[in-house]
């Protein structure tokens, strides 16, 4: 029984013995992988389009790494702060052997201004810090969580607008689900809440020969009437 006893406390004392050479064997693997002088990252390769993300701006959170070393730097964390850029869509990091980050950044590519908010395709909504100077987008408004909806309705009117040579410049929707477009030579035309695409039609149809030759002096048109529309000239609204 004794003796049993002894070579029970031995085995105990042996797998004791055992598992802390293995963490101590661990321990000095991970330093030894840690060094950043004997892994150095040497080289970072950046695609980018660099449109509204700046190299300096990578580079601002990338000095954060460099010191690390390479087979130990934690590529997740990296990841997750460039993604914390404004711009940022999608980041790729990856470790190429022995000391080379390749780093692939997607920027959003914003398709309209929502509510002075940018959205993109997939109707992702989000804001940056420096002010937005892009006339080229149009602006979107209306009730939150419709903002799909109303992208949808903005580039199916907007291209049956090009078919006729016009051009919209921001859409509307009003909280009493009216409708109202905005045409780039300062126009606007009500809609109202059924039946767009077929009131725009009607508009662009009458447009060469009631409006064109005047269309500077135009301020409005109304074409919630089931037959015609009401015109506004700039004259009479004194604009």
């Amino acid at each position: 029984m004794g003796a049993d006893s002894g070579r029970l406390r031995y085995a105990s004392f042996l797998t004791v013995l055992i598992i802390c050479a293995l963490l101590l064997s661990v321990r000095v693997v991970y330093l030894f992988l840690a060094d950043a002088q004997r892994f150095p990252v040497n080289t970072v390769k950046i695609v980018a389009s660099y449109q509204h993300i700046s190299r300096k701006q990578l580079e601002s959170v990338l000095v954060h790494y460099l010191q690390t070393s390479f087979v130990v730097l934690p590529v997740q964390d990296l990841q997750a702060d460039l993604l914390r850029l404004d711009w940022a869509s999608e980041v790729n990091v990856e470790r190429i052997w022995p000391d080379t980050l390749k780093i692939t950044l997607v920027e959003k590519n914003p398709v309209a201004i929502w509510n002075n908010s940018l959205m993109t395709n997939d109707g992702h909504v989000f804001t940056i810090d420096s002010e937005l100077q892009d006339d080229s987008l149009p602006q979107l408004s209306g009730p939150e969580q419709q903002q799909m909806d109303i992208l949808q309705s903005y580039q199916k009117l907007s291209k049956l607008l090009e078919g006729y040579g016009l051009h919209a410049s921001a859409l509307q929707l009003r909280e009493n689900q009216a409708w109202e477009l905005l045409l780039t030579n300062g126009v606007q035309l009500r809609l109202g809440k059924r039946d767009l695409e077929k009131r725009l039609l009607r508009f662009c149809r009458a447009y060469p020969a009631v409006f064109a030759d005047k269309s500077e002096q135009l301020a409005s048109v109304d074409l919630r009437y089931a037959r015609g529309m009401a015109v506004q000239w700039k004259q009479q609204t004194g604009r």
